[in-house]
């Protein structure tokens, strides 16, 4: 995109605060240069941050580096690793990918920035059903984790789109300032929606068939009606996102031919094959697990195209919608929302919330969940990011995944600069070690 264009920058010293605006860093380089070289030698006083977008919880919103070379005299600005996304669309500091290695998951085509802020994602299967009497022949969708028959995937796959709308809408997020807040279902509709109305496969925005959770009595039931019909005409499958209904002391935690919910106010009937009940206890068998415990699991879905049939009610025929489930993906959240890759996860987010700390939930999409950090601490003084791993097993394979991982933080960060917990040893939770002092 060619259309990326240079916003004030802010210096925030000691002494003083100055804001170079785009005509200053453009007409006085050399100025603005010096500016960069001072916060670079005063990294423990100074601050510079992107102004694209005004607000923020924090100085940490859209904070730069200052890099430089001492050999060549030349100094310059860069984004901080998995904060693209803060800067507005069209700054030069914004970037589609929060990590490099999730671009690397799919081919280029897969997921294109088309203007501003506004994206075209590839699906395994379209939107748009061009024959809606006759169903798909292609072959049935296959969940998969971790993919090792091709380098890259041709197309994103559910999970994959419900992590870029989680990170687009920054729900991987947290900040203490957000308890002041109320984080709850209706709460992450509505930031789903906003994303949605930035997406598109191929010419369908996203929002258009995206039905999400909606409670008895509210707006978004009429919202949800008026989406299954507008796709019923225009020959269009739905896409759902809602959560399983939640088990209590083991009861219920079989599909048992059906997704339970219990957000489906609006919602059409559903056809669920046992087919993909079959695939979705196979290939989310560990947040299944959790949702029988009692956690809070994300539910997305694609539906065919919505039909409408008629059931007898007091003698006279009643019309409601239905739709056979094609495809579905699940993600355990806390209950911030947080996505979770496992129970001691869980263990450490709920512990840097009770610490009050920020930080970030890497998603890995539809790649490798051992790629990606499993948090990353954001109130580190005078440290960009603080990476945060939890071991949980002590298996040769995973020992050997363990050690490389542990290279890369040693090249990448330098000795000592992550935090990391053996989960697996005993009594370890009552030898988590304590994070990094924050700020």
């Amino acid at each position: 995109m060619s259309d990326f264009k240079a916003y004030p920058i802010r210096f925030t010293g000691e002494v003083r605060t100055l804001e170079c605006n785009a005509t200053f860093q453009k007409e006085q380089p050399e100025k603005f240069k010096t500016y960069i070289r001072f916060a670079r030698q005063n990294k423990a006083t100074s601050v510079v941050t992107c102004q694209s977008q005004k607000g923020g919880e924090t100085e940490n919103k859209r904070r730069l580096k200052a890099c430089g070379s001492s050999k060549t005299d030349n100094y310059w600005l860069a984004r901080w690793s998995h904060s693209g996304n803060e800067h507005a669309a069209d700054c030069r500091f914004y970037s589609l990918w929060a990590d490099d290695r999730q671009g690397e998951i799919y081919d280029s085509d897969v997921l294109k920035t088309v203007s501003p802020g506004n994206f075209r994602i590839k699906l395994p299967t379209g939107l748009q059903q061009k024959d809606a009497s006759i169903r798909s022949e292609s072959a049935p969708h296959k969940i998969t984790r971790n993919p090792s028959s091709r380098k890259t995937q041709p197309a994103m796959k559910l999970l994959g789109l419900l992590h870029f709308m989680w990170e687009q809408a920054e729900i991987n997020h947290w900040h203490p300032n957000f308890d002041k807040r109320t984080r709850d279902d209706a709460w992450a509709a509505w930031r789903l929606k906003q994303v949605a109305e930035k997406i598109s496969m191929g010419k369908t925005v996203l929002k258009s068939v995206l039905l999400v959770m909606a409670r008895p009595g509210t707006q978004e039931i009429k919202n949800n009606w008026a989406t299954i019909d507008a796709a019923a005409s225009s020959n269009k499958r739905l896409i759902m996102i809602t959560y399983l209904k939640p088990c209590t002391n083991g009861e219920g935690g079989s599909l048992n031919g059906t997704l339970p919910l219990p957000q489906a106010a609006g919602f059409p009937s559903l056809d669920v094959p046992a087919d993909l009940i079959d695939r979705l206890n196979r290939s989310f068998a560990r947040e299944l697990g959790d949702w029988r415990r009692g956690q809070k699991v994300m539910l997305i879905a694609e539906t065919d195209l919505p039909v409408k049939k008629f059931r007898q009610r007091d003698g006279k025929p009643v019309p409601y919608n239905t739709c056979t489930v094609i495809d579905a993906a699940l993600m355990t959240v806390s209950p911030r929302f947080i996505s979770l890759d496992s129970s001691w996860e869980g263990v450490i987010e709920e512990k840097l919330w009770q610490e009050k700390r920020q930080f970030i939930k890497p998603l890995r999409y539809d790649g490798e969940a051992d790629v990606f950090p499993d948090f990353l601490l954001k109130d580190v003084p005078g440290r960009e990011i603080v990476p945060l791993e939890v071991f949980g097993m002590n298996t040769p394979d995973y020992l050997e995944r363990k050690a490389v991982k542990l290279t890369h933080y040693r090249e990448k960060y330098g000795e000592g600069n992550w935090w990391s917990w053996d989960a697996h040893k005993a009594d370890a939770l009552a030898d988590i070690p304590a994070f990094p002092v924050k700020g």
